[in-house]
């Protein structure tokens, strides 16, 4: 039953039966408007036989009706009481749903559970973590493994390597510094092999160094494996990189925020312990930059 305001329009589904049976007037809790949300079901008036007298004559005698006291008007809710039953049964509704999603039991990703079709689990793998982050990571089990996770790492990473290269070849973007000089073959060889060679080192440092502050932090729960897969998972807006030009920028703000989700809901840490994982390695190899800087500048 849908429950809406004639004055503001403000309205809410509730069922039927978890209503109150004498309600039919509301307050909106909007506009405090009151009005009436349902017809009053009618009560009727209850006649009950009264037993004859006893006169003493053989013949039987009428039967008297005796009037039955008028019953009380339905008496109604209360201004406000309905939609404060409501708001209470929306949260208890609310309530049971996470509890059940939180019941749910744990769930490796499709890529990991299939033995065919490599190529459709890869993608709603992909479409299972957009849709629904929260859900995605803080199901997914550990004791697995890192070999298949580290496969749909290296996919994502080809697939960008791919592109790159072609890119490189067609003219759109430039060969990268270390290329630059080399023939075209060599080029693509260093797009193909050696950019995912090198982005795999980074994967196994950078999963290092956040494992580390999370103990740090006091928020490691699934140890090294479950960070090893949040940063494998959470590498999907990679894939961005295919555009040419706004593909990293995009890639990149993409990758940390999914990062963030991905250590927040695999180790059920809060928000300010991620975000200090996050950032303080950052500040920390800012800080030793320039301090090698101004190192170098002084001896020159």
């Amino acid at each position: 039953m849908k429950i809406t305001c004639p004055n503001c329009g403000f309205a809410r589904d509730v069922d039927e039966k978890n209503l109150p049976p004498k309600a039919v007037m509301a307050t909106c809790p909007k506009c405090k408007h009151r009005f009436k949300f349902r017809e009053s079901t009618p009560a009727f008036l209850a006649e009950e036989p009264i037993a004859p007298k006893e006169t003493g004559q053989e013949h039987e005698a009428t039967p008297t009706l005796e009037p039955t006291p008028p019953q009380s008007p339905i008496q109604e809710e209360p201004p406000g009481d309905l939609w404060s039953e409501l708001e209470a049964l929306n949260e208890t509704t609310s309530g049971e749903s996470n509890q059940a999603a939180e019941s749910q039991e744990p769930a490796l990703p499709l890529w990991e559970r299939v033995d065919s079709g490599y190529a459709t689990a890869f993608v709603q793998t992909i479409l299972d973590m957009f849709k629904n982050p929260r859900h995605f990571f803080s199901s997914m089990p550990m004791g697995h493994g890192y070999i298949k996770p580290l496969i749909f790492f290296l996919i994502i990473i080809e697939a960008v390597a791919i592109s790159q290269a072609l890119w490189q070849v067609l003219g759109i973007l430039p060969p990268s510094f270390f290329a630059e000089s080399m023939h075209q073959s060599f080029q693509t060889l260093i797009a193909l092999v050696l950019y995912p060679l090198q982005v795999i080192i980074f994967l196994f440092v950078d999963t290092a160094i956040c494992f580390s502050f999370l103990r740090l932090f006091k928020a490691d729960t699934k140890g090294f494996e479950g960070t090893f897969r949040a940063e494998v998972y959470s590498s999907v807006p990679m894939l961005l990189m295919i555009i040419p030009h706004i593909g990293l920028p995009l890639a990149m703000i993409g990758v940390t925020v999914y990062k963030f989700l991905g250590l927040k809901h695999i180790h059920g840490a809060s928000s300010k312990q991620v975000i200090s994982v996050m950032i303080l390695p950052m500040l920390i190899a800012m800080a030793v930059a320039i301090l090698l800087i101004l190192l170098t500048q002084n001896h020159v």
